[in-house]
């Protein structure tokens, strides 16, 4: 792997963000979604910065330190679904209007991604998209060589949440589907919420 993936935690709502750096420690690092600002930056080295992040979706508990991050670095690309950039105006679309810490953002800095886009991130490495909705009408998850990043579209041994607004059991279905399909058996899956599992060792009929 090119790559080192660091997981910080949100205590309160156990939501995983992922910080993913060069193994030549080049100064640009990005995220994948932004629920803990402090441990991001705490895990940053002095003379490194966030580049990009990449959005999974856009409930409250994954997008929460999305202005803290652009204020420390206003230069930073937000990577998003469509459906991820308009919920991220609306503090009850993104659900955190009903934690009585209401977010919105509304920077210029948004790349929209579908199915399949891909993004270089440093030499010889590069992000591919994956659409997966289902949890969450813009859902998106995101490979990085052996590295899936599934956000709430795969968590292990969870069935996937579909009562929240936008959510669709079927498209979680498919979407599954699609993850294993893309999913090799030297695979890691980083899930939004739990510890990684090896994409091999899933047991996919719990999930279909």
């Amino acid at each position: 792997m090119l790559i080192k993936i660091h997981a910080v935690t949100n205590k309160h709502f156990k939501a995983n963000t992922y910080i993913i750096k060069s193994i030549d420690n080049e100064t640009a690092c990005y995220l994948i979604d932004i629920g803990n600002y402090d441990g991001v930056m705490n895990i940053l080295e002095n003379n490194q910065y966030i580049k990009g992040v990449f959005l999974t979706h856009a409930h409250y508990d994954h997008i929460c330190g999305i202005n803290e991050i652009v204020n420390q670095f206003p230069e930073c690309t937000i990577f998003c679904s469509k459906y991820t950039k308009e919920a991220l105006q609306d503090s009850k679309v993104n659900l955190s209007f009903y934690h009585n810490t209401p977010v919105t953002y509304k920077g210029n800095n948004i790349r929209i991604l579908t199915e399949e886009d891909t993004c270089d991130l440093f030499v010889d490495v590069k992000i591919t998209t994956l659409e997966t909705p289902g949890h969450n009408e813009g859902s998106l998850t995101f490979k990085i060589e052996q590295a899936i990043f599934s956000g709430d579209s795969l968590i292990p041994e969870t069935a996937v949440i579909t009562k929240l607004k936008s959510g669709n059991k079927a498209d979680a279905k498919k979407s599954i589907i699609k993850i294993r399909d893309n999913a090799s058996k030297n695979d890691v899956i980083y899930p939004g919420h739990g510890n990684f599992f090896e994409a091999n060792k899933i047991n996919w009929n719990f999930y279909l």
